[in-house]
């Protein structure tokens, strides 16, 4: 149902479309001039104006241009009996969505107004769209308040700004490289072109060159059609090549020709094709490793690595915890029509499991809970059996990477490890002022800032 105005000078004529919208569920208010239609439209929020252009007082045409000035999106459909094809295209021009003319047809209004109304409803839910988008992928919700991942948004600020700069994303798998990669392009010049993904590592061989370069008409067995490349999709916007260590080392060499010439051809064609875009690459593989394999390209590393960023892993975001807790809650929550909380002992137990799947499998297990949950308290009993071992009560526990066959070497390990949580747990304590917390930890600043080398942290 859509809320309507309706103006127009004729009785009869104002009663009978008023009837017939009515009839097809919409609500009709109705004025006999544009002076009456102003005060509703300061008054209430309307849909659709229904007018017509010759009216006392206030006419149509008059209407449409206090509307203009007044910045009032409201579609208007006029009504002209003025034969008027230059009364019409004057309305137009003022903005209105269409017309209608006098004596006007019953089936035509219908089909008018359905059609405008759909419009704007399209106009309204891009609208909408957009500014969730916009909402979602600023700095300030990246979730999270301990010191990695402050040093992360202060890097995503710096590098958005800059339309151009190739940036890579490293980091564990579920640290959030495409959470990351966005909030860049939607902070950047480039945000109001497209944004597109691709997992290098999900596509066969194969199609690799055809999905990022695009290919003619039957330039191979199956091609029916020409297609676009993901590289001219992205055009003027952002491309971001994840998982970019499993790109086989001939397509290497032809990204880093798309790359340096800023130019890509189809497959089967003959000319190039220029294209504008950021590159953004991200991998949970460490690229200077494979480099130094001959498994990537150095020149092309070099071309991607031109800014990196490495994302924390949930476990050394000290703190994080009951803030992500609070947000995939609320995410899930209002999905789901629920509104759950959760108790502190079950936050405990989260913050002393290890992760490995990070801030992905945390926001997997919170939907399970906010669907399972039989209580409106999440209780740490309610938690997978993972979480309920002797670690959660703080133990360190031994990875099976860790374990050797020498009692000295594990023993020492664990202790390592036991003291870099320890620094890290102290650091953010004291907001990582390394005085305060080298005081308090009972070590001289060379001394902290000797196992901050040691243990790599802050770096």
């Amino acid at each position: 149902m859509a809320k309507i105005l309706l103006l127009d000078d004729e009785e009869q004529i104002r009663r009978v479309i008023a009837l017939h919208l009515g009839k097809r569920g919409h609500e009709v208010i109705a004025g006999k001039d544009g002076r009456e239609g102003l005060d509703h439209l300061a008054r209430e929020r309307f849909d659709l104006v229904l007018t017509d252009l010759r009216m006392p007082h206030v006419s149509g045409l008059e209407l449409l241009k206090s509307m203009r000035e007044s910045a009032l999106s409201t579609p208007v459909i006029v009504l002209t009996a003025y034969a008027s094809i230059e009364s019409a295209v004057e309305a137009m021009k003022l903005g209105a969505a269409d017309y209608i003319g006098k004596p006007p047809q019953l089936d035509e209004i219908t089909i008018k107004v359905n059609n405008v109304l759909a419009q704007q409803a399209l106009v309204e839910e891009n609208r909408r769209l957009k500014e969730e988008l916009e909402d979602r992928f600023q700095t300030e919700g990246i979730t999270g308040n301990s010191h990695p991942i402050k040093q992360v948004i202060e890097k995503v600020k710096l590098l958005a700004r800059d339309p151009d700069i190739a940036i890579l994303l490293m980091g564990e798998s579920g640290t959030g490289k495409e959470l990351i990669a966005r909030t860049i392009h939607y902070n950047s010049p480039r945000a109001k072109f497209p944004f597109i993904a691709v997992n290098c590592g999900a596509l066969p061989e194969a199609l690799l060159e055809s999905e990022l370069f695009g290919h003619e008409k039957g330039s191979f067995t199956g091609a029916v059609a020409e297609k676009k490349g993901l590289f001219e999709a992205a055009h003027h916007g952002t491309l971001l090549l994840d998982e970019i260590d499993a790109l086989p080392l001939p397509m290497q060499v032809k990204l880093l020709r798309a790359l340096d010439e800023h130019e890509i051809r189809r497959l089967g064609a003959v000319k190039n094709i220029a294209v504008d875009l950021r590159i953004i690459s991200a991998s949970n593989q460490d690229l200077e490793q494979l480099v130094e394999e001959k498994k990537f390209r150095q020149d092309l590393y070099y071309r991607l690595a031109v800014a990196t960023i490495l994302l924390p892993p949930l476990r050394e975001r000290h703190g994080d915890m009951p803030l992500l807790v609070e947000h995939f809650l609320e995410k899930f929550n209002r999905a789901k029509n629920k509104a759950l909380t959760i108790h502190l002992e079950a936050i405990a137990k989260l913050e002393a499991y290890g992760w490995p799947g990070n801030v992905r499998e945390l926001e997997h297990l919170i939907e399970v809970l906010v669907v399972t949950a039989g209580s409106e308290v999440i209780s740490a009993e309610q938690l997978p059996e993972k979480f309920k071992k002797p670690e959660a009560a703080g133990e360190i526990a031994i990875q099976a990477e860790t374990l050797t066959d020498d009692l000295k070497a594990a023993t020492k390990s664990v202790a390592a490890r036991f003291e870099r949580e320890f620094i890290l747990r102290q650091l953010d304590k004291h907001h990582w002022n390394i005085t305060q917390t080298a005081q308090a930890i009972g070590l001289s600043r060379a001394a902290l800032h000797a196992k901050m080398k040691e243990y790599a942290v802050g770096s």
